[in-house]
C-alpha cells in the first residue's frame, strides 16, 4: 500500500514536480554524456589529474546509467515524482562526490543539486541533501589539511559547502512564493471565471436586447432578446451590416455625433420597435461599442407603470383630503333625512345626497385599498367547496340573475395557493362586473363560474363568463387600466385592482370577448397538487 504524502509542505504541485523532474533528468543526462564524451576523447586528461582513470570510468558509466534510468521513470505518470526527487538527488550527491575525487572542476554541480533540492523538497529534506553536498565537498580538502596540506583547498571548499547550503534554502523560499502566488493566480481565475459566468448569465436574462460589437462591425455576442429583436439570424451571421443594415447606419450616424438623442426605430427582421442606445469601450481591444436595445412596447409599458403609479399617489392624496368634509356631508344628509318635516321632493333631493355620498366613499376606498395593497398571505384553497360557498354567497347578496358553478371532472381535487380574502375580492367583482354588464332586461342570460385543470401543465383556470353585449376590441385594450369605466356610476379601479392582487398571488387575469356573444375573464394560477409539483414550488416562492 503506497504512503500517502503531505503534498502542502512541497514548494510545487505534483503535475509541475513532475516536469521539472523531466528537465533535470534530461539536463543529468547531457552532462553524463559530456563528462563520458571529454573522458574518452583525452580532454579531462589535459584539464584536470585523474588520479584513478578506472573508478573515473566507472564512475562515468554509473552516472549515465542512472540518468537513463530516472530519465524512464520521470516520464512515468503513475510515478510517485516527490519520492523520486528525493531519491535522485541523493544519488546525484554520491556520484558527483565520487567524481570529486577523481576530476577537479565538478563541485559546481553540487550546487546545483542543492538548487534543485529547494525547488522540488520541503525544506527539512532539501536542507538534508545540500549537508550531504556540503560533507561530500569538504571531506577531502579536511583530510588533507589534517595530513598537513595546504589550508587553502579547505576554505574554498568551505565556501562552496556554505553557498550549497545558502541557495537550497533561497530558492526553496523563492519556490515557496511562486506557489502561493500560482494559488492565488488560480482562486483570482476561478473568480474571474465565475464573475464571467455570472455576467453572461445576467446580460442573457436581461429583457433589453444587448449586442456587443467588434471594431470591425462583427457581432461578438448579442443576448436572447436581442436575437428575437433581429429576426432570429443564423448562427453563422456576424456581421451588423447583414443582419440589421438600419441598425448599422445608427450606429454610424451616432459616431459621427454621438449626442445625438436616440429615435425609435423599426427593425425590419422582426418588425419590432426599437430605442437603441450606443456605449462606446475604448479601453477594450475584442469589444469597441456595445449597443442595447429597448423595446418600445416595454419603455411603454413601464411609462405607463410609473404614470399609473404617480396617479395613484395622487388620487391617494386627494383622497384623504375629501374624505372628512364627504364625512361631514353624509352626516349632515342623514340628520336631514330624520326630520319629519321634509316633504317627498325634499326627500328625494337628500336621498340623491346620500346615495352620491356613499358612492364617493366607494371611490374612496377602492383608491385606499390600491395604494395601500398588503402582501399576499397565501394558503392552500380547495377550490371545489370554496368556489361553492362563494357562489351561493354572491347569489343570495343581491336579485338578479344567478351564476352556475361549473367545476370539470378532473378538477374536483384542485387546490391552489392563493391569499383567500384577495381571491374573494377578486371573483366578487369579476362577478359583480358581469352581472352588470349582462342587464337586466336579457332574454336568457347565462352566468357562469367555471373551473378547469390544463393538462399537462400543473395550471388551473378560474373563469367568469357572460353572455352580455361583450367588449369592443378598441376598448379591450384598456379595461384593465385605472380610472377607465365605461358606467357613469363606475370608478374604473375594480378591474385594475383585481389585476393587481392576482399579480401578487403569482397568478394572471386575462379577458378575452366576442361581441353580442360573451364575455369571459380567465384566472391562471399554478395548482398547489398535481403533477407539476415544480409549479407549486414556484407559487410558494413567489408568495
Amino acid at each position: 500500500m503506497r504512503k500517502v504524502i503531505d503534498v502542502s509542505a512541497y514548494p510545487l504541485a505534483p503535475a509541475l514536480t513532475r516536469r521539472v523532474l523531466g528537465y533535470l533528468a534530461y539536463f543529468r543526462l547531457f552532462i553524463a554524456i559530456a563528462l563520458g564524451a571529454a573522458f574518452i576523447s583525452g580532454l579531462l586528461s589535459a584539464q584536470a589529474t585523474i588520479r584513478n582513470p578506472a573508478l573515473a570510468g566507472a564512475v562515468l558509466l554509473a552516472y549515465l546509467g542512472f540518468s537513463l534510468y530516472f530519465l524512464q521513470q520521470a516520464r512515468r505518470k503513475d510515478e510517485h515524482h516527490y519520492d523520486l526527487a528525493l531519491q535522485s538527488l541523493i544519488l546525484d550527491v554520491v556520484l558527483i562526490a565520487l567524481l570529486l575525487h577523481t576530476f577537479q572542476g565538478v563541485a559546481v554541480l553540487l550546487v546545483f543539486v542543492g538548487a534543485t533540492a529547494g525547488i522540488l523538497l520541503p525544506l527539512r529534506l532539501a536542507l538534508a541533501v545540500s549537508s550531504l553536498a556540503a560533507i561530500a565537498l569538504i571531506t577531502q580538502p579536511a583530510i588533507s589539511t589534517a595530513l598537513g596540506g595546504d589550508s587553502g583547498d579547505l576554505l574554498g571548499a568551505g565556501t562552496y559547502a556554505l553557498t550549497v547550503m545558502v541557495i537550497t534554502a533561497l530558492t526553496h523560499v523563492l519556490a515557496c512564493w511562486a506557489r502561493d502566488f500560482r494559488l492565488i493566480a488560480e482562486r483570482q481565475m476561478q473568480t474571474v471565471t465565475s464573475l464571467e459566468q455570472i455576467n453572461e448569465l445576467i446580460i442573457r436574462r436581461l429583457k433589453s436586447g444587448v449586442v456587443a460589437l467588434a471594431p470591425d462591425g462583427q457581432i461578438k455576442m448579442m443576448n436572447e432578446s436581442a436575437w428575437f429583436l433581429l429576426g432570429s439570424p443564423e448562427a453563422g451571421q456576424r456581421s451588423l451590416a447583414d443582419i440589421s443594415p438600419q441598425l448599422r447606419i445608427a450606429l454610424e450616424e451616432w459616431r459621427n455625433n454621438p449626442r445625438q438623442e436616440a429615435q425609435t426605430m423599426n427593425l425590419d427582421a422582426s418588425q419590432a420597435e426599437v430605442v437603441p442606445k450606443f456605449v462606446s469601450l475604448p479601453g477594450a481591444t475584442d469589444v469597441s461599442t456595445v449597443i442595447f436595445l429597448e423595446d418600445n412596447d416595454v419603455v411603454s409599458q413601464r411609462a405607463l407603470e410609473l404614470s399609473s403609479l404617480s396617479l395613484a399617489k395622487l388620487s391617494t392624496s386627494i383622497a384623504h383630503e375629501i374624505r372628512n368634509p364627504l364625512s361631514a356631508i353624509t352626516h349632515a344628509a342623514q340628520l336631514l333625512g330624520e326630520d319629519a318635516a321634509l316633504d317627498k321632493e325634499q326627500a328625494r333631493l337628500v336621498d340623491i345626497i346620500s346615495n352620491q355620498s356613499r358612492r364617493m366613499n366607494g371611490i374612496i376606498e377602492n383608491i385606499l385599498q390600491m395604494s395601500r395593497r398588503e402582501k399576499a398571505q397565501t394558503e392552500v384553497i380547495r377550490l371545489d367547496y370554496w368556489l361553492a360557498s362563494l357562489c351561493a354567497e354572491f347569489n343570495r347578496a343581491a336579485a338578479g340573475p344567478v351564476f352556475q358553478l361549473d367545476i370539470a371532472e378532473d378538477a374536483r381535487d384542485a387546490a391552489i395557493l392563493f391569499d383567500r380574502s384577495q381571491l374573494h375580492q377578486i371573483l366578487w367583482k369579476l362577478m359583480e362586473n358581469a352581472r352588470q354588464h349582462l342587464g337586466e332586461r336579457h332574454p336568457e342570460p347565462q352566468l357562469v363560474l367555471r373551473l378547469r385543470v390544463e393538462d399537462g401543465t400543473g395550471f388551473c383556470v378560474l373563469s367568469v363568463e357572460d353572455n352580455g353585449k361583450g367588449i369592443t376590441r378598441e376598448r379591450m385594450g384598456q379595461i384593465f387600466e385605472p380610472f377607465f369605466t365605461t358606467r357613469k356610476a363606475g370608478s374604473g379601479l375594480g378591474l385594475y385592482i383585481a389585476r393587481q392582487l392576482c399579480e401578487a398571488n403569482q397568478a394572471e387575469l386575462t379577458a378575452d370577448s366576442v361581441p353580442d356573444q360573451r364575455t369571459r375573464f380567465r384566472i391562471r394560477t399554478a395548482l398547489a397538487t398535481g403533477r407539476d409539483t415544480g409549479a407549486l414550488e414556484l407559487a410558494r416562492h413567489g408568495s
